[in-house]
């Protein structure tokens, strides 16, 4: 058994807590405004180019998906036809804002190499991971800024991200990018603290 809460307030995680739960996942909820004027562009780091999602390019996705998240606590595992596939069947799901970073040119990292990705849905980033050898060179910040521009370019005036509380590079990230905290995620279940 378990008990989700999409609000979790201090009050709340208490009462939870005085009923035996105990935390095992939370995310902080952001939420980004696309209408406060031009955004920014994606700077790209030298010899990166960005494909968009389609049947050619979605196993890349998961290669790039499988080598950011593995070594995360809860990380599932999938096997690239069911990420894929729920990946590409969420509701709304947008594949010209889901994007994935490519080393273009040959410079050591080799011409070719999937750096990054996002995916993206209407009003919403839902996954962006980046590959352990291509992190902290702006891969990140340029993918989520192409899709944002994307999203802004049709018509979209705001949009949501969860971030994994585990993860406080990834939240400063969005919070540089212009997206602010608007509550938190959590699930709990029988047992300890």
């Amino acid at each position: 058994m378990s008990v989700e809460t999409e609000g979790l307030t201090p009050g709340a995680a208490a009462l939870f807590a005085s009923r035996g739960l105990r935390q095992i996942f939370a995310e902080e909820v952001m939420r980004a405004d696309l209408s406060a004027g031009p955004l920014p562009p994606a700077v790209w780091p030298a010899g990166v180019s960005v494909l968009e999602w389609s049947s050619a390019t979605a196993g890349r996705f998961h290669a790039v998906y499988a080598a950011a998240f593995r070594d995360r606590p809860g990380f599932p595992g999938w096997p690239a036809e069911q990420w894929i596939a729920e990946t590409a069947e969420e509701d709304g799901f947008r594949p010209r804002w889901s994007l994935l970073a490519v080393r273009s040119a040959a410079d050591g990292l080799g011409a070719g190499t999937d750096l990054g990705f996002v995916t993206a849905a209407e009003g919403w980033i839902d996954q962006v991971g980046v590959a352990p050898g291509a992190r902290l060179a702006g891969v990140g910040t340029a993918l989520i800024r192409e899709s944002l521009t994307r999203m802004a370019a049709d018509g979209h005036h705001d949009v949501w991200l969860n971030v994994n509380v585990d993860n406080p590079t990834a939240a400063a990230l969005y919070r540089r990018l212009g997206f602010a905290h608007r509550g938190r995620r959590a699930r709990f279940r029988p047992g300890p603290a």
